[in-house]
């Protein structure tokens, strides 16, 4: 199992959200626990990266398979993440 951790600004975004976002939000958070895995391998500047797709929103995370966590660094709507 990995312990999933929240940066700050993904925390506030989660809370914006509306709650059947946020449902589907931390089921997929819920998954990244047991599958790190679950997301897509990002390129260019978010090399090292995952992110997984629920439309119209993305979470981007990064796993530390060593120590056994899972940062989710941002959680937003897909024209505004990778700003």
């Amino acid at each position: 199992m990995y312990q999933v951790n929240l940066s700050n600004q993904a925390r506030k975004s989660l809370k914006k959200l509306d709650y059947k976002f946020q449902d589907k939000v931390l089921k997929s958070l819920r998954l990244l626990e047991v599958d790190p895995f679950l997301g897509e391998k990002m390129g260019g500047q978010f090399k090292g990266s995952f992110r997984i797709k629920i439309p119209p929103l993305r979470i981007i995370y990064t796993p530390d398979f060593s120590r056994k966590i899972i940062l989710v660094e941002a959680i937003g709507h897909k024209g505004d993440i990778y700003k």
